[in-house]
């Protein structure tokens, strides 16, 4: 038995979908496997550590630009194809996703952490992706994460990170800010421990407030 299985009769609603999209940036909808069940909540909600019992399988980052693509392929019935196509992805996914959170470094989940705490909140589900290191080569990859925040005092802003899974490689991460989708600013940060993540969210704090300085004044 896999843990898809535990959510065979589990669905993802209309009803959650709604509530995400009212909940507005910062909202997801969680797997929850003591429950058995999706719900929709806040990131806030859920802490950073607990991705072994409550994972993201969908945000509201996730939630508007995927209705953006099924109003333009389906018009009127695009919210019901959206939620279809939410649900069975949220159920095939969920394997391989948790063989993911169980393999990502301790470092990521503390650079979550230090976000937090300068009130950027988790927006879009976690992805992982096979980077490749050399030009042509299928077979030399790194397994990374990228983690997309919105700024809670000013949603339009949005910070994502993309980190090596496994921090013992010593490989870069990429931060990067936007605001309403124009970059902003970024840096290549090496995060080999979590003292070095605090410092790069801390960093990534200045860079908002910043540039909150320079545009909302």
């Amino acid at each position: 038995m896999t843990i898809s299985d535990w959510f065979t009769h589990a669905r993802i609603t209309s009803g959650m979908l709604r509530t995400l999209d009212r909940i507005g940036p910062g909202g997801v909808i969680v797997a929850d496997l003591y429950r058995r069940d999706y719900r929709a909540t806040h990131s806030q909600a859920i802490a950073p550590d607990q991705g072994r019992t409550q994972f993201i399988v969908y945000g509201h980052h996730d939630l508007t630009h995927d209705l953006r693509a099924f109003r333009w392929d389906y018009g009127h019935r695009a919210w019901e194809e959206l939620v279809a196509a939410v649900d069975c992805t949220a159920i095939d996914c969920m394997d391989d996703q948790l063989d993911d959170i169980t393999a990502t470094g301790y470092v990521v989940t503390r650079m979550r952490q230090h976000l937090r705490r300068y009130h950027l909140d988790l927006t879009a589900v976690p992805r992982y992706r096979d980077k490749r290191l050399r030009p042509g080569s299928p077979t030399a990859t790194r397994r990374t994460v990228t983690d997309r925040y919105a700024y809670r005092a000013a949603p339009s802003i949005t910070v994502t990170v993309t980190s090596p899974v496994d921090e013992k490689t010593g490989a870069y991460s990429l931060i990067t800010i936007s605001d309403r989708g124009r970059h902003v600013t970024g840096w290549p940060a090496r995060m080999a421990n979590q003292f070095t993540a605090a410092r790069h969210a801390h960093r990534v704090n200045e860079a908002i407030q910043a540039h909150l300085a320079r545009t909302r004044t």
